[in-house]
């Protein structure tokens, strides 16, 4: 039996988002693993056949990535 009762839930704890327990346990997860080499690919998949850059491998900070995908996305 499916509810909608609840609203959204954790993928994490199960439950809703509001009483979920595992978002206050600590800092968020780390990225991705860097291995110090950055990779550049084009992919198409889940994008109905839409191509994306897609940019994997750099050593940054959620707020530095940001800053960095910006200015690429301007350029």
């Amino acid at each position: 039996m499916y509810s909608t009762e609840q609203g959204r839930l954790c993928p994490s704890c199960g439950r809703p988002m509001g009483r979920c327990v595992c978002r206050r346990k600590g800092p968020p997860p780390p990225a991705a693993p860097s291995d110090g080499i950055v990779r550049v690919g084009r992919q198409t998949k889940g994008r109905k056949g839409k191509g994306v850059t897609v940019v994997t491998g750099l050593p940054l900070s959620s707020g530095e990535l940001a800053a960095l995908a910006k200015e690429l996305k301007q350029r």
